[in-house]
């Protein structure tokens, strides 16, 4: 079974009724979804929690989902947005392709059919893991990518670790489950929190 408690996914839809009933079946899904019926309340408590996924309505009173989509990849340009419409147009799935959104869902939908844009979502940024063996990919993953970003060495990060070349590959490569101890370590020669390195896993 598939591995979705660590996904926080962000509902915007001016319709409670809506927001109800996507929030439970992401829930029921093991998604951990948090729904807004205002646009800007929503914006404004992405920029306080970090998500992963977005669920935006396109057409609202007080703000489009064009718009909402460009603010929320303002605040985080890794968050994969979806957008929600009973008005299905396809200049309106260009904008918001181009705008940010990685998916179009008609209304009404199916269940089926939400799980499934969600579910893609998640696996083109490769959040859905089955096992041990995807975590410790999905960390080694999150350590290499930092390591490049300040252009460090395998070498360089060996030094400040006092762990071998070798066992940062192994770590790297998700061939190996680094201990808390190794991944605190590792993290703090990074200049990060453990709890930030490890954050949405």
């Amino acid at each position: 079974m598939s591995v979705r408690h660590h996904i926080k996914v962000l509902v915007i839809d001016d319709d409670p009724a809506v927001c109800k009933t996507v929030g439970l079946l992401l829930e029921d899904h093991g998604y951990r979804p948090k729904t807004f019926t205002d646009a800007q309340e929503g914006i404004e408590h992405a920029a306080e929690e970090s998500f992963q996924i977005a669920l935006v309505d396109l057409r609202m009173p007080a703000m489009d989902g064009v718009e909402v989509v460009e603010r929320l990849k303002t605040i985080d340009d890794r968050m994969s947005c979806i957008v929600m419409t009973a008005y299905p147009e396809l200049s309106t799935a260009t904008e918001t392709m181009r705008r940010g959104t990685c998916d179009y869902i008609p209304k009404p939908f199916e269940k089926e059919q939400l799980i499934e844009a969600v579910d893609r979502a998640c696996r083109q940024l490769g959040l859905i893991y089955k096992d041990e063996t995807d975590l410790n990919r999905l960390i080694g993953q999150r350590i290499r990518a930092e390591r490049l970003r300040q252009n460090l060495t395998l070498r360089q990060l060996s030094d400040r670790t006092d762990l071998t070349t070798s066992q940062l590959s192994q770590v790297e490569l998700g061939k190996n489950a680094a201990s808390i101890w190794a991944l605190a370590r590792i993290s703090n020669s990074l200049g990060q929190r453990l709890a930030s390195l490890l954050d949405g896993l």
